[in-house]
C-alpha cells in the first residue's frame, strides 16, 4: 500500500508521506502545471500516429478513441480513469461515447485542480469528477465500475501489479479494463543499453518492479484474476510521432515559457533518452484489454 495520509474525503487533497513514491511522481509531473498555457489542449499521451494523422491533438484523441473502443465504452458505462492528467481525455470520452459516469484519479494535485476547472468550463462536471489519490489504494467501493482505463499511467504505479489487484476489486463482474502502457520488447543486451535504459526509467519515475516483458505483463494480469487478456503492440505508431512533435521549435519555446528554460531542457533530456531506448528496440508500447470474470 502507498504511504499516504488522507486529508479527508475523495474530493480532498492526499498528503503523501515524505520520501514516498507517490510524492516523487507528483513532484515530477507538477513541473509547470500551474502555467497559464493550455498546450496541446491538456493532452499528455504519446498519441496514435496512424496514416494521415499529422497533428498532435488529433493523434492524442486517436489514441483515446482507440482505447475507448477497445474497452467497449457506451452510453451508461461507469468509468474509472486512472492517471487522468488534466482531464481532457475524460471530456473527450464523455462526448464521444457518452453519456457516461466518469471518475478520474491522479497522483498530481495540480492535475486534479485543472481537470476540475476543465469539467466546469466544458459543462460536464455533473458527470465527470476528479480525485487526488493513488491507483494502488483506490478510494472506491468494491464493484463500483463497469470499465477502467489507464493511459500511460500504470508504469508509474508502485507497483503495477498492486494496481491490478485494486482494479479487479473495484470492477463489476464482467467489467473491462483497457490500458495503454509500456513493457520490454527485449532485455538490454549490453552495458550501454542497460545504462541508457536505467537512466530513462529513473528519469521517468518508473519503479524497477514494473519492468517486465510482454509475456510477463500478460501473466501478471492473469495472476491477478483477469481473463480474456489481449495485448497489442503499437510502438511504431507512438514513439516516432511523439518525439518529432517534441522537437518542434514552436513546442520547445512554449515549454520554456511554461516551465522555464532549465526545466524545459530537463524535459528534452528525458525525451531524447526515451527515444534512444525506443530506437534500440528495448521498449514496447501496448494496448491491453482484460476482463473481470462474471
Amino acid at each position: 500500500m502507498p504511504s499516504t495520509q488522507a486529508a479527508g474525503g475523495r474530493g480532498a487533497r492526499t498528503r503523501w508521506h515524505e520520501g514516498s513514491h507517490e510524492g516523487c511522481v507528483e513532484r515530477f509531473y507538477s513541473r509547470g502545471v500551474h502555467g497559464k498555457t493550455d498546450i496541446h489542449r491538456g493532452y499528455l499521451n504519446f498519441g496514435l500516429w496512424e496514416d494521415g494523422v499529422e497533428d498532435y491533438v488529433e493523434a492524442a484523441e486517436n489514441l483515446v478513441a482507440r482505447l475507448g473502443r477497445r474497452a467497449g465504452l457506451g452510453s451508461g458505462s461507469r468509468l474509472l480513469d486512472v492517471g487522468c492528467g488534466f482531464g481532457t481525455q475524460d471530456v473527450y470520452l464523455q462526448r464521444t461515447f457518452g453519456p457516461l459516469e466518469i471518475d478520474g484519479l491522479d497522483v498530481t494535485w495540480g492535475h486534479v485542480e485543472r481537470a476540475r476547472r476543465r469539467a466546469e468550463q466544458e459543462g460536464v462536471a455533473d458527470r465527470v469528477r476528479f480525485h487526488h489519490g493513488s491507483a494502488t489504494q483506490l478510494p472506491f467501493a468494491d464493484a463500483t465500475f463497469s470499465h477502467i482505463i489507464g493511459i500511460e499511467g500504470p508504469v508509474h504505479f508502485q507497483t503495477r501489479r498492486n494496481f491490478f489487484d485494486e482494479a479487479l476489486r473495484v470492477l463489476r463482474p464482467e467489467g473491462v479494463m483497457a490500458l495503454a502502457d509500456y513493457a520490454l520488447a527485449r532485455p538490454p543486451r549490453n552495458a550501454v543499453e542497460r545504462g541508457v535504459f536505467h537512466v530513462a526509467r529513473a528519469l521517468w519515475r518508473a519503479p524497477a518492479a514494473n519492468v517486465c516483458s510482454v509475456d510477463e505483463y500478460r501473466d501478471q494480469l492473469i495472476a491477478a484474476g483477469f481473463r480474456d487478456v489481449s495485448v497489442e503492440s503499437i510502438r511504431d505508431l507512438t514513439f516516432p510521432g511523439y518525439y518529432q512533435e517534441q522537437q518542434r521549435p514552436e513546442f520547445q519555446r512554449e515549454m520554456e515559457r511554461l516551465q522555464g528554460r532549465l526545466l524545459a531542457r530537463v524535459g528534452r533530456v528525458i525525451n531524447v533518452t526515451a527515444n534512444w531506448v525506443y530506437r534500440m528496440g528495448v521498449i514496447d508500447y501496448l494496448l491491453v484489454r482484460a476482463q473481470k470474470p462474471g
